[in-house]
This record gives structure tokens, C-alpha cells and sequence, in this order.
């Protein structure tokens, strides 16, 4: 039964703070009424009719965040009948006070105008009522509680706002300032190292008489081309960083069709790489697609890097509810891999649960290491 509440309060906007604060408006101020003696009152004894019209106005404070005008107007059509009644006049005003400043808080300042004007309206309405004793007291303090509920709304929205904006111009000083970092530092060292790969490789290329030279040739073609490419990403990086628009012909975006791509980069530089695509294939979400490319890319540098590893294999499975990435090798393992401790596990881990997947690693079953990552996809057909 409390999961059915849990979820039912959910489904409504309906959280701890709401219920709580509910049961205090409605219970302290019966509490304090009943507690008082009875000639101090001179209004209407609360009876079942009282209570009910009472509980009634109280409830809308519930949802009062998800329909914050609804909940203000239904609570002042019942406080119209309540008052009119002549019950307990005070211990109605704490509610109509948190719906107002939830108005104010959560709407336009032209929305909160209406609806102090509306709830003024209410209790001039109710105040016409013929009463026994002089009724400017019971008009005159609710309209200045109306006024501190509205004003102080408006403040806290005001101060949100002010909050929000605060933080978003120190988010983008601080993506201005890692694009400078990257673009001084890491761009300058990757030209650099593209530039003396071109050149030497060039160089090799010319000395066709001696056909050792053909290897090493070809792997500074290798350094070059993928520098190249390091050097297109991170200036997608920047124009991402810097809040530029990226020219998605110039910058494509790294997809699941790069993987082919990246087995032969990683095969040119040593280590023989296998890929296998099994089911059906079909288009999934960019996120999804880009998470396991950089998933693949990083589990293939690791093995580049630590594993001593003469072979790797890249699976890449289809499923209905899911799409599933392994990355094996034949390497070393977890125990001379190094990559369990790095920040490449914890950059791979926060990809795959940002998408909703689980990422596993460990040794492989033939030995080696094994990146494994699956992502649900579903209503993917």
C-alpha cells in the first residue's frame, strides 16, 4: 500500500514537504482553537461542517506547486462558504497566505496581481456577510498578509533568478576558460607532433632504396592521420565548449560506423584488431551511438597502452531490448593492465550510466581484458 501512495503522491507533483506541511496547517490551527477556552471565541463553534469545509480549503496545498492558481482559487471557493458560515475566521488565513506566495513564487507577476485581487475580492465578498461586531479588523489584517505573501514571492522568485543566472555566467566562464586551456596546450602539441610525423614520413617515402624503412614510414603515416583527426574532434570540442554552432560536414559526430575506422588505426599501430557485428543492426540514438564509439575508443587505447596485447576483439551485438559492446584482448589482464585504477574506467563507467547503461570489467574468460558495456534500447524494433 505505501508504494501505491508513493507512486500515486509522485504522479502529482506530491513530495515529504507537502505532506507535512499540510497536516500543520490543518492540524495546529484546529489544535490551538479547541485548546482555547470557549469564551474567548465568539464565532461559530468548529462542529463536522466546520472541519470538513476546513480540510476542504486545506487540501489544495498538496498540489499546490503543480497547479499553484487551480489549488488558490478552489481553497478561496471554499473560505467564501467557510466564512459565510461564520465558523473560526483566523485559522483560515495561514493557507490562503501559502497559496498566494506559491502563486507569486511560480507564476508571473500579472498572474499574482489577478489572484490577490481575486482573493481580496473573496474576503470583501465574505465581510459583507452581516456580522455582530465590527469587521474592519478581520478585512484590513488579511489584505496585509495577502501583500507579504505576494511581495515576498515575488523576492524569492526575483532571487532564484538572480541565483540561476549567477551560475550559468560561471559555467560558461569556466567552458571558456578549459577551451583556452586545450586550445594553447593540447592543440599546440598535437600540430606539433602532426607536423614532425608529415614531414619525417615524407621524408622516409623518398628513401625508396632501402625497403627497411617502409615500416617505420607507414607508422608515422599513422601518427599523422591520426593526429589529423584528434585535431577535427578537439575543435569540435572547442566550438561545443565556446557555444559556437559546429559544422556537422566539417566535425562529423563519432558514431557506431567509425568503428571500422578505429580497429584500423589500432591494427596499424601493433595490435591486430577483430571486429564482429552480430543481429540485426539498426539506427539507435546519437548518445547512445557516440557513448559506445568512445567506450570502444578508450577500451582499445587501454589495450594499445597497457595490456602487451598482440590481439583485441571489438563485439558489437543487437538485441531487441538492447544494444551490447565487448572489447576483449589477449593481453596481460587486469594485473599489469593499469587501467582499473585510471580515469579511463571511471570516463568509460560515467558514459554508459549516462545513457542508462552498465559497464563491467574484469579479465577476460580466455585471459586478457574484457570491457563489456550494455545500453538498454528500448521500443527500438
Amino acid at each position: 500500500m505505501g508504494t501505491v501512495v508513493s507512486v500515486g503522491a509522485s504522479r502529482w507533483g506530491i513530495g515529504r514537504g507537502d505532506l507535512l506541511l499540510t497536516a500543520a496547517l490543518l492540524v495546529l490551527p484546529v489544535a490551538a482553537v479547541l485548546a482555547l477556552p470557549r469564551h474567548w471565541l465568539d464565532d461559530r463553534p468548529l462542529d463536522a461542517l466546520g472541519i470538513t469545509l476546513l480540510v476542504l480549503a486545506t487540501v489544495p496545498v498538496l498540489v499546490r506547486r503543480r497547479y499553484p492558481i487551480q489549488a488558490l482559487l478552489f481553497c478561496l471557493a471554499v473560505q467564501m462558504v467557510y466564512h459565510a458560515l461564520n465558523f473560526t475566521h483566523d485559522i483560515m488565513l495561514p493557507v490562503a497566505v501559502v497559496l498566494i506566495y506559491t502563486v507569486s513564487l511560480t507564476t508571473s507577476r500579472v498572474s499574482t496581481l489577478a489572484m490577490v485581487g481575486i482573493s481580496v475580492a473573496g474576503v470583501l465578498v465574505s465581510a459583507s456577510v452581516p456580522q455582530n461586531e465590527s469587521i474592519g479588523a478581520e478585512v484590513i489584517s488579511p489584505l496585509g498578509w495577502f501583500a507579504v505573501a505576494a511581495v515576498g514571492g515575488q523576492a524569492m522568485r526575483l532571487h532564484r533568478a538572480l541565483l540561476a543566472e549567477t551560475t550559468e555566467r560561471r559555467v560558461a566562464e569556466e567552458r571558456l576558460r578549459i577551451a583556452r586551456d586545450l586550445h594553447d596546450v593540447l592543440a599546440h602539441h598535437i600540430v606539433v607532433i602532426n607536423s614532425h610525423a608529415g614531414v619525417a614520413a615524407h621524408l622516409l617515402d623518398e628513401r625508396t632504396d632501402d625497403p627497411t624503412l617502409a615500416p617505420i614510414s607507414q607508422s608515422l603515416h599513422t601518427v599523422a592521420d591520426a593526429s589529423s583527426g584528434v585535431l577535427a574532434e578537439l575543435r569540435t570540442t572547442l566550438d561545443v565548449l565556446r557555444g559556437n554552432e559546429v559544422d556537422g560536414d566539417r566535425h562529423p559526430t563519432p558514431d557506431l560506423d567509425g568503428l571500422a575506422r578505429l580497429a584500423a588505426v589500432t591494427t596499424a599501430v601493433g595490435v591486430q584488431v577483430e571486429l564482429c557485428v552480430l543481429g540485426t543492426t539498426r539506427p539507435l540514438p546519437a548518445a547512445v551511438e557516440i557513448t559506445l564509439y568512445r567506450i570502444a575508443q578508450e577500451a582499445l587505447t587501454n589495450v594499445v597502452k597497457h595490456a602487451h596485447a598482440q590481439r583485441a576483439r571489438v563485439e558489437l551485438e543487437y538485441d531487441a531490448e538492447e544494444v551490447r559492446l565487448e572489447v576483449t584482448d589477449d593481453g596481460h589482464g587486469r594485473a599489469d593492465s593499469g587501467t582499473a585504477a585510471g580515469y579511463g574506467i571511471v570516463g568509460m563507467n560515467e558514459r554508459a550510466q549516462s545513457v542508462g547503461g552498465q559497464l563491467v570489467v574484469g579479465d577476460g574468460p580466455s585471459g586478457g581484458f574484457r570491457v563489456a558495456v550494455s545500453i538498454p534500447t528500448p521500443g527500438a524494433r
